[in-house]
């Protein structure tokens, strides 16, 4: 007698998230510059929120305001209060900045994408980006609320304004100790030698353990290389790329494979340029260091020692 075929089980379909997995997706997709997830099916207000976070990650800071989805309600006027602000001339923002209220993510982020724009242009004064900092360091979510930390903490440092740190310092929270100490080893550089580095010479990739003032230069940019040009570098700027993988052991003698290959390739294409720059294969080092986000521009002086560093959100987008 043939028993009957076995049937397999239904498949399970995956829960739904809840609104904040949902905006955490969203958040991180964002974090990542990768391509926002789907958007999931929420009700009520909370589907209302992911709308608003959705238009406040997508929006052209420079061209449009993102739109709002809320008819009533203290999210309506949460949102209209944003859009107000983004419209707001300059002598007002101080005070709409300051009465702005942030219980939405899709607030917070947008306030974030639109002061990045400001800062970047030269429209804030340092007494007007300071109150965006400010106003992103106290509310929203965890990840603008960082960001707004690293913005302020790297204007500090590129302005050499300690007393602006010391405040930072105070009002960040335990989660945020690790970046602290990286920027105030940063600041006990300021008018002292470098540090040495493990640096590979391009395109030669001989190892040295080099000062900053031992490149070459008086100014040195530590940026990644672009996959597409290499950057025109002024008179007497030296050049530090940092590597994409980044794995190796800060005194590791020899260069270890995905590294070697990284280091080949950018050779080649510095020796057909009649280029040269130095190979920094080792985060760790970096990081020790509180040299922690790219671009970073240092400025030397004539003894050799470190005039200013301007790094991440405080560095010009060029050298």
């Amino acid at each position: 007698m043939l028993l009957p075929a076995m049937q397999a089980p239904p498949a399970l379909s995956a829960p739904a998230p809840t609104s904040q997995e949902a905006e955490s997706a969203l958040l991180e997709a964002f974090d990542w510059e990768s391509a926002l997830p789907p958007a999931p099916t929420l009700k009520g207000t909370a589907g209302l929120r992911y709308a608003w976070l959705r238009a406040a990650a997508t929006f052209d800071p420079a061209r449009d305001l993102p739109v709002s989805p809320f008819a009533t309600g203290r999210e309506h006027q949460e949102a209209e209060a944003l859009r107000h602000l983004l419209r707001a001339p300059k002598a007002q923002l101080h005070a709409a900045l300051k009465a702005l209220p942030m219980r939405t993510s899709g607030t917070a982020l947008a306030l974030w994408r639109w002061g990045q724009l400001q800062v970047r242009s030269g429209a804030f004064d340092p007494a007007l980006r300071q109150v965006w900092e400010d106003r992103l360091i106290a509310a929203g979510p965890y990840l603008t609320r960082g960001y707004g930390l690293r913005h302020a903490l790297c204007w500090a440092l590129a302005q050499q304004d300690e007393a602006r740190f010391s405040r930072l310092r105070a009002a960040a929270g335990p989660a945020s100790e690790t970046m602290i100490q990286g920027f105030q080893r940063l600041f006990g550089w300021l008018g002292n030698p470098s540090p040495t580095l493990r640096l590979w010479s391009l395109p030669g990739l001989d190892y040295q353990d080099l000062r900053l003032d031992q490149l070459g230069g008086a100014r040195v940019w530590i940026h990644p290389a672009d996959a597409d040009s290499l950057p025109p570098l002024p008179a007497g700027t030296a050049w530090i790329i940092p590597s994409a993988s980044a794995g190796l052991d800060e005194r590791a003698a020899s260069l270890s494979e995905p590294i070697l290959a990284e280091g080949q390739a950018l050779a080649g294409r510095l020796q057909s340029a009649g280029r040269t720059a130095h190979f920094a294969p080792s985060q760790a080092a970096f990081e020790q260091l509180g040299l922690l986000w790219f671009p970073i521009l240092i400025d030397l002086d004539g003894q050799g020692n470190i005039r200013s560093i301007r790094m991440g959100d405080a560095a010009p987008p060029k050298p």
